[in-house]
């Protein structure tokens, strides 16, 4: 078996949501595509999709795998791509979409890449729609949480956790918060998008213990711009990435408080509309951005 082959067969297959689709796309018989995933599951020991189904779902098995796939074959056709236009120089206007979250880092940083790579200008947009890409026309989105949307490539660049997090003062002047149920005596500033309607109910976890916590909503930021800033001016309490809260954090402008319960985790992902012709500017921007949100 060419499990390489396979590995291609299975990945399409996956963002076809079809064998037949994935065969005409990969230019290879049905027949051929489905063989070539059966003896991948073969050598496996375990079933990639369940069979029950009239549509292709994935097991979490299968799930997992795809994911470790999808990044591997993305690598081998960018390190194809620079081999063989490793000469050419990124050049041109680069638009980049990115999760309000991400604002801090990037614009922090753009700088250094904008002066490695002097053909290079850049425009950002706040954005976590992967419909961007085409809808503005972004050359890549810096998105956090999942995609659903298999016409679309991804490549992970590491993970974000959400915390609550509230101004020093605000947090003399409402005393101890040590478990979830104490946030509904406080305010919370929340983000929402314009189509949504906007309300905080926040899950936690803590080992086998769940807790879901509706909090007063008082101010609204819409696309989430903002949050850190209302919240060090001592009105609340957010729940935001980590990421974010980072430099804030480090200046002790916000304090993370119920730091034993988790609010979630979620992958931070460059989308780009596709593998094929990657534009060098879009590469470089992936290589340079890629370790600081590792």
């Amino acid at each position: 078996m060419d499990k390489l082959r396979a590995i291609r067969f299975f990945c399409r297959a996956v963002e076809t949501n079809s064998f037949t689709a994935a065969a005409r796309a990969l230019g290879v018989p049905q027949s051929v595509v489905s063989k070539g995933i059966s003896a991948l599951e073969s050598e496996l020991q375990f079933n990639l999709f369940n069979r029950s189904t009239r549509q292709l779902a994935l097991t979490e098995a299968g799930a997992s795998y795809y994911e470790a796939c999808f990044q591997m074959m993305f690598e081998m056709d960018e390190a194809e791509t620079r081999a063989r236009h490793g000469s050419v120089a990124p050049s041109g206007n680069l638009k980049i979409g990115l999760h309000p979250a991400l604002q801090w880092i990037v614009c922090n940083r753009i700088g250094e890449f904008l002066t490695a790579h002097a053909g290079v200008n850049a425009e950002i947009s706040h954005t976590n729609s992967p419909t961007a890409l085409l809808e503005q026309g972004l050359d890549v989105l810096l998105r956090v949480g999942g995609l659903q949307d298999s016409s679309f490539v991804a490549r992970k660049l590491g993970s974000v956790n959400l915390r609550v997090y509230t101004s020093p003062g605000y947090l003399r002047a409402m005393g101890k918060l040590q478990h979830p149920r104490d946030l509904t005596r406080c305010c919370a500033i929340i983000p929402g998008r314009l189509d949504e309607e906007s309300f905080a109910s926040w899950s936690f976890s803590n080992g086998k213990e769940k807790q879901i916590i509706n909090v007063p909503a008082r101010l609204v930021l819409r696309e989430g711009v903002g949050l850190a800033v209302s919240v060090i001016q001592g009105f609340g309490v957010v729940r935001m990435y980590d990421i974010a809260a980072r430099p804030f954090v480090e200046n002790s402008q916000l304090e993370p408080i119920l730091q034993q319960w988790s609010c979630g985790r979620e992958p931070v992902l460059a989308v780009i509309p596709s593998r094929r012709k990657v534009p060098a500017k879009v590469r470089a921007f992936i290589d340079f951005i890629g370790p600081l949100l590792r």
